[in-house]
């Protein structure tokens, strides 16, 4: 039988600690990827009671290719925490084919939301997608797909005639189809 020497729980120690440093390392890269920024947003508002400069960045959400269609663009931005009612904290948007809009598309549907998103706040939609019956306002979606991400620039006119320019910086992109 052999006897415990005196290194035995000094070792014993080192190895809990080179473990717990371990898991701590680990815990610490999922904190990290949990934060990343999927996309940022910048907007310019021309006219309007929201008129002004915004710029919103989201770790949820981002954009996609293909989820609402074959060949389709996407992109979501939602900041639920928002509750200000003057300020920006919701971009939606769908173009049909983010292939055709490589060279500025003018068949899209992009929302812009100023205030809490589950409250009363202020909506602005173009949508002027041909399978859609209520068309309104107009303008030019360019999407620059680089694969792992993407910028998409964008230059509309609401019915009500605000004019909305800015990007979406797309950090990451979902895949869904084709």
């Amino acid at each position: 039988m052999t006897r415990p020497t005196a290194r035995q729980p000094a070792r014993n120690l080192a190895r809990i600690g080179a473990h717990l440093a371990g898991a701590l390392l680990c815990l610490s890269s999922l904190s990290a990827q949990a934060d990343d920024i999927m996309e940022t947003v910048h907007l310019v508002v021309t006219g309007g009671p929201n008129a002004g400069t915004w710029d919103a960045q989201s770790d949820k959400g981002g954009c996609s290719q293909g989820l609402t269609g074959p060949g389709s663009w996407g992109n979501q931005l939602s900041q639920p925490k928002e509750k200000d009612p003057a300020k920006f904290n919701s971009l939606q948007l769908i173009v049909p084919d983010g292939k055709k809009a490589a060279a500025g598309g003018k068949e899209f549907f992009i929302l812009f939301r100023f205030g809490p998103l589950i409250a009363k706040n202020t909506e602005y939609t173009i949508e002027t997608r041909p399978t859609e019956a209520k068309k309104k306002g107009s303008g030019v979606v360019t999407v620059d797909d680089k694969g792992a991400t993407a910028k998409v620039s964008f230059n509309v006119t609401s019915g009500e005639g605000y004019k909305f320019e800015g990007t979406i910086d797309c950090k990451s992109v979902i895949r869904g189809g084709k």
